[in-house]
C-alpha cells in the first residue's frame, strides 16, 4: 500500500502501528510506565489525557487496529496520519511519535514520551501487544474500552440533562417568587396591619436579608464552595467523600458497578494482552482515584508479592459484589483470570447504564414533587394573608 493510497483513505484521521519487541524490553517498558504514571492520577480512568479529547484518542486507537491488521507500514502510516490530522495538538504528537519510530524506537517507547496523551495503562498494553505479536487484537480491545468509557459518560450526561434542567427551572421560579413577588405583597400586608402566618414571616425575613445584604451572602457562598472544593482534594476529604458515595442508598449501586466494571475491563484487557499480573496491579492502583478501591488493589499487590492469592484479599472485602468475588476467585484458580475479568467488565458496564436509568427515573418524579411542594409553600405564604385581607374587605 503506497503513501498516496493511505492519504486518500477518507476514514484516516489519526493512527499508529506497531513494531516488534522482546519480552524483556516489554517488561522494562511496562515497569517504567507504571512508575511514570503516578503523575497522571488526576486523569482518573480515561485512557487519553486532558489536552486532547478522549474521542480523538479512541478514534486513533480504532484506526491503529485497522491499520495493523491491514499490514500498513508504521512509518508510512504515521507520516500520512500526521499530515491529515485536523487537530494541531494531536498532529504534533503524531509527528513526534513518527520521528521516534523512524529513529528505531518501539511504538510503546514513542508513546511513553507523551504521558499527557497516552496513559500508563495504554502504553503498557501496547508494549505487551508488541511482545506477543497480537497488536491488532490489543488495539481493538483498547478501542473498545475507550469507546465504552465515552459511551458511559455520554449516557450519564444525556440521562441527567432533564433532571438538571427541571431542578434549575424550578429553583429559578422559587427564587423569583421569594425575592420579587412576595416582597411586593408585604407592603400591602403592612398597610392593613395583618397578622402574618409564620411561613410568610419567615420567607419575608429571608427575602429581606438576601436583598439588603447580597454583598455579604454571595461572597460567603462562593467562599464556602471554594472551601469544599479544596477540602475535597485533601486526603481526609477524599476518603470521606469516597465513603459517602459507597454508602448512599440510591447512588452506591451505580457507583460500585461503575468502578468494578472499569477495574475488571482494564484488568482483563491488560492480562489478555500479556502484561504480567504484578504490573497490572501496579498500573491499576495508580489509576484508581477512589481511596478504598486504591487500597484494595494495593492489598492485592502485596498479596501477590508475598506469594498469596488474590482470593485471600477478595474474600475479606465488602466493596466488591459477592457474585464478582466468587467468579474472580474461581477464575484465578482455573487460570482464566484475564478472560473472566474482561467479560465481567463488559457486564458491569451494561449494569451501570441500567442502574443509571433507574436512578434517573426515580430522580425525575422526586425533583418534580419536591420543587412543586416548595413552590406551593411560597404560594400559600402569599395567598393566606390575601384570604385574610379579603375577609377584612367584606366586613
Amino acid at each position: 500500500m503506497t503513501t498516496t493510497e493511505i492519504d486518500n483513505m477518507p476514514w484516516m484521521d489519526e493512527s499508529i502501528s506497531a513494531q516488534g519487541m522482546s519480552s524483556d524490553d516489554m517488561l522494562s517498558t511496562v515497569d517504567d510506565t507504571g512508575w511514570d504514571a503516578s503523575a497522571q492520577l488526576s486523569a482518573g480512568w480515561s485512557l487519553g489525557g486532558n489536552s486532547i479529547p478522549k474521542a480523538a484518542i479512541a478514534e486513533v486507537t480504532s484506526q491503529l487496529a485497522i491499520m495493523t491488521r491491514s499490514g500498513v507500514d508504521v512509518a508510512t502510516a504515521l507520516g500520512s496520519l500526521a499530515r491529515q490530522c485536523k487537530r494541531p495538538a494531536l498532529a504534533e504528537v503524531l509527528s513526534e511519535v513518527h520521528e521516534s519510530v523512524m529513529s528505531g524506537s518501539p511504538l510503546s517507547n514513542a508513546l511513553r514520551e507523551h504521558p499527557e496523551v497516552f496513559e500508563a495503562t495504554f502504553v503498557a498494553t501496547v508494549a505487551a501487544g508488541e511482545a506477543s505479536g497480537k497488536m491488532s487484537e490489543v488495539l481493538k480491545q483498547l478501542a473498545d474500552v475507550q469507546r465504552g468509557e465515552i459511551r458511559s459518560r455520554r449516557t450519564l450526561r444525556a440521562l441527567m440533562t432533564y433532571p438538571i434542567l427541571l431542578f434549575a427551572v424550578s429553583a429559578s421560579v422559587l427564587l423569583a417568587l421569594v425575592m420579587f413577588v412576595l416582597p411586593r405583597f408585604s407592603q400591602i400586608f403592612e398597610e392593613y396591619e395583618l397578622v402574618l402566618p409564620f411561613v410568610t414571616e419567615a420567607l419575608l425575613m429571608v427575602a429581606s436579608e438576601l436583598r439588603s445584604r447580597w454583598w455579604l451572602w454571595i461572597p460567603l457562598a462562593g467562599s464556602l464552595l471554594a472551601g469544599l472544593l479544596v477540602w475535597r482534594r485533601t486526603k481526609g476529604g477524599r476518603r470521606t467523600l469516597d465513603s459517602l458515595w459507597l454508602k448512599m442508598t440510591v447512588i452506591s449501586g451505580v457507583y460500585r458497578s461503575q468502578l468494578i466494571g472499569r477495574v475488571c475491563r482494564m484488568f482483563g484487557m491488560m492480562l489478555e494482552s500479556g502484561v504480567p499480573l504484578l504490573e497490572v496491579l501496579r498500573l491499576t492502583k495508580v489509576a484508581m482515584q477512589n481511596v478504598h478501591y486504591h487500597e484494595l488493589v494495593e492489598e492485592m499487590e502485596d498479596a501477590v508479592l508475598n506469594g498469596r492469592s488474590l482470593g485471600s484479599i477478595l474474600e475479606t472485602t465488602d466493596i466488591v459484589p459477592e457474585s464478582a468475588r466468587e467468579m474472580l476467585m474461581t477464575a484465578e484458580n482455573t487460570g482464566n483470570l484475564g478472560e473472566v475479568t474482561y467479560l465481567l467488565g463488559a457486564y458491569y458496564e451494561e449494569d451501570t447504564e441500567a442502574r443509571m436509568r433507574q436512578v434517573v427515573g426515580l430522580l425525575e418524579p422526586l425533583i418534580t414533587i419536591g420543587m412543586g411542594a416548595l413552590v406551593a409553600i411560597v404560594v400559600l405564604a402569599v395567598m393566606l394573608p390575601v384570604f385574610d385581607l379579603s375577609t377584612i374587605a367584606n366586613r
